[in-house]
């Protein structure tokens, strides 16, 4: 186990310890230090992109892949969300109701004392 990795794992186990607060206040600041990193997205989503990511997925799977090609993955993999978001967005009000109903059946199980499945 490299020593990266060895340090890596120590703060994991630290930051499990911290308050859900400073947890999620640590994840922010990770993802924008990711953001400011990758580069911008140039232009729209085309089949010249989605190629050349596939390629590039055919050698990180071959264990072939560089680290600049790792960052161009990265790179061709959030402008391809991006745009999926863009042009397809996921319909979550159902689910999020869904959600609220069963938080509330959980709720009024618990203030009958019910069991909860």
């Amino acid at each position: 186990m490299s020593t990266v990795y060895s340090e890596f794992a120590q703060v994991c186990q630290q930051v499990k310890h911290w308050p859900s607060e400073l947890r999620q206040n640590l994840a922010e600041e990770i993802a924008k230090s990711l953001a400011a990193e990758l580069p911008a997205s140039n232009g729209e989503w085309n089949d010249a992109k989605n190629e050349r990511r596939c390629e590039l997925i055919d050698k990180d799977i071959q264990g072939a892949l560089s680290a600049a090609e790792g960052r161009e993955l990265e790179s061709l993999t959030q402008q391809m969300r991006a745009y999926r978001r863009a042009v397809a967005r996921i319909p979550i009000a159902g689910a999020t109701r869904l959600h609220q109903q069963l938080l509330e059946k959980k709720r009024q199980q618990q203030e009958t004392g019910g069991e909860t499945p």
